[in-house]
């Protein structure tokens, strides 16, 4: 249960993030590389968490490290903050493919463990939208600074509705165990 609660806060908190992004695009980008460095950060420290848990130490546990090792030189090199709003432009658009990538894997090895079809659906068409979002960034890094704000709030809605429903699965599983 307490699994499902964080998983519930962290995707009310990103959805609400994301909404109030969409009001202000301009002052997003001056100052989204603070919001990726906090997200690589937690991201990392929750991915790593997740796969000692699970005791799985494969691609997801690298890029787990590799976030929050972004993380903490983000948040404690002097400098590095402002450099993230250039180097962060294709960084995202890396990241955005990757999280699409692995989001549709995992639904399908999900599905392939006894989970819903419409989670799979779900998981592969939000991955296919990270993808899409990832692809576009690359060839328009100009035009992707223009609408860094825009881009990142639909990430951080996208991202909490599929943390949401991710925490409804747990639970459902969790709650299938304990009967």
């Amino acid at each position: 249960m307490a699994a499902f609660i964080a998983f519930l806060i962290m995707g009310i908190l990103m959805i609400v993030s994301g909404i109030l992004m969409l009001a202000t695009p301009i002052m997003n980008f001056m100052s989204w590389g603070y919001f990726i460095i906090v997200l690589f950060f937690i991201a990392g420290i929750f991915g790593i968490v997740k796969a000692i848990r699970e005791r799985r130490y494969g691609v997801e546990f690298c890029l787990a490290i590799l976030a929050l090792i972004l993380g903490i030189v983000g948040l404690f090199v002097p400098g590095a903050a402002e450099l993230n709003n250039s180097v962060l432009l294709f960084m995202a658009a890396g990241w955005f493919v990757i999280h699409g990538v692995l989001s549709i894997v995992l639904s399908i090895a999900d599905r392939a463990k006894g989970s819903s079809f419409g989670m799979m659906l779900i998981g592969i068409l939000l991955g296919v939208l990270d993808i899409v979002l990832g692809i576009y960034s690359f060839m328009h890094p100009a035009v992707m600074a223009i609408s860094i704000g825009l881009l990142i709030a639909f990430y951080f809605i996208e991202s909490g509705i599929n943390l949401i429903f991710i925490g409804a699965e747990l639970k459902d599983t969790l709650d299938d165990l304990n009967r």
